[in-house]
């Protein structure tokens, strides 16, 4: 495989006319493709890497207009300056804006914001005649039918298979597969003061009582708090100055003009926590902790040479206890795991840390996970995106109507089979 790196619209329009078979790239922190192993994975003859690709940022009203290899780093220092902020970033911020557009990257904030495909109010692509094509967000259902399929998943950050319920939805989460993504308009908010809060919580493995409460009775404050954030005690112990030992914990980054009032009407009302169980944290530490966890984990995977294998499912508030069960019943398998996650969204990320021999152990039981999320009519990717290593849990979601519509899609946008033909779209 070859790579290269256009440094320039025209230049990535001249590689498109080639139509080679190419898998196009812009920040490598995606967990779902393997890019240690990709001459193994991929059929494409070029990697197409686009992080070298010209910058421009631009705050035309209230909206954010970004093309290139912008960052979500660089978005966030551009607005420090004005009033406004944006509402959504993954935890790893030097991932690129446009890479999660393609994925549909939803972020910590989605508790609060909505996700990041609801904040797009433009793109504009490269179709494969190296053609620069403008996308909006006014409706543009592509077949009723197909909508009705993605329509159960109403109230989950993504369904199994992609929306297509506005014209700019063609891009999103189709994971390149139909064009290459050169700029976005998107939403920007009013910039608030906010701040962090920290409650401390018995391990989930030994009493989850509290979190089942806590996740319940959160849902009614998503105008107040943004984010509702989940760490385990053994995701803790990956920190070099851990808050504390063998007890878990919940993050609210609450509004502070509303602070108040999430004490007295929700948190002094919780029945399973303690008064001096919650304490306010500066939000600057909060996300340092925040980034150092997975990036620990992945450090210490990559170390012992095994890939971590982890979950990204998000089910209904109704099968949440269901999934924690089937959670509690990893914990005994004698494999080193941690979980954290979105939970007041009821998606976490449950990670084995496994060594070599452990691996078809984990491939049994994450074929049991997706089964068990198929009969709770959960979103088994509700993320980070499908790539090359889930594709082989996905199949039994896309039921022949879905396919057929991907088929149509291909036949369209990528008639010269040129964009990511390892994918799951094909």
């Amino acid at each position: 495989m070859k790579t290269i790196y256009p440094k320039s619209i025209e230049s990535l329009k001249e590689h498109i006319k080639t139509h080679i078979p190419s898998l196009y790239v812009m920040s490598k922190t995606s967990t779902v493709i393997a890019f240690d192993r990709l001459e193994q994975t991929l059929s494409e003859q070029y990697l197409v890497d686009l992080s070298s690709m010209p910058t421009h940022i631009e705050l035309a009203g209230d909206d954010l207009i970004i093309s290139g290899a912008v960052t979500w780093q660089d978005a966030i220092d551009y607005l420090k300056g004005t009033q406004r902020e944006i509402m959504t970033y993954p935890t790893d911020k030097s991932a690129c804006v446009l890479a999660g557009l393609a994925t549909s990257c939803t972020g910590e904030m989605a508790f609060g914001y909505g996700t990041f495909r609801e904040q797009v109010l433009e793109c504009e692509y490269l179709n494969y005649k190296g053609e620069l094509k403008k996308l909006t967000d006014k409706k543009h259902i592509i077949d009723e039918d197909y909508k009705l399929l993605t329509d159960q998943y109403k109230f989950f950050k993504n369904p199994p298979m992609p929306r297509f319920d506005r014209e700019c939805d063609l891009m999103i989460g189709t994971e390149g597969q139909l064009g290459v993504i050169t700029s976005a308009k998107i939403k920007t908010t009013k910039r608030e003061n906010y701040t962090c809060l920290f409650i401390k919580l018995p391990k989930w493995e030994d009493d989850y009582k509290a979190h089942l409460e806590i996740v319940e009775k959160v849902q009614a404050y998503r105008r107040s708090i943004r984010i509702c954030e989940f760490l385990d005690s053994n995701s803790l112990t990956y920190l070099k100055e851990p808050p504390f030992k063998d007890l878990d914990l919940i993050v609210l980054e609450v509004r502070e003009s509303e602070l108040e009032n999430i004490f007295e009407n929700f948190l002094m009302k919780l029945e399973h926590i303690n008064d001096d169980d919650i304490f306010e944290i500066n939000r600057s530490k909060f996300l340092a902790l925040r980034v150092e966890i997975p990036r620990s984990v992945n450090e210490e995977n990559a170390r012992a040479g095994v890939v971590k294998k982890g979950t990204d499912a998000q089910v209904s508030l109704e099968s949440f206890q269901e999934l924690m069960d089937f959670y509690r019943s990893w914990s005994k398998l004698g494999v080193r795991y941690n979980l954290f996650g979105h939970l007041g969204d009821c998606h976490l990320h449950f990670n084995f840390n496994p060594e070599k021999k452990d691996e078809n152990v984990i491939k049994e039981q994450l074929l049991k996970f997706y089964d068990l999320i198929f009969q709770f009519k959960g979103s088994p990717f509700a993320e980070h995106g499908i790539g090359l290593v889930k594709q082989v849990f996905i199949k039994k979601y896309h039921q022949e109507k879905v396919l057929e519509i991907f088929s149509r899609l291909k036949r369209t946008h990528d008639p010269e089979k040129q964009f990511f033909l390892s994918g799951w779209l094909n």
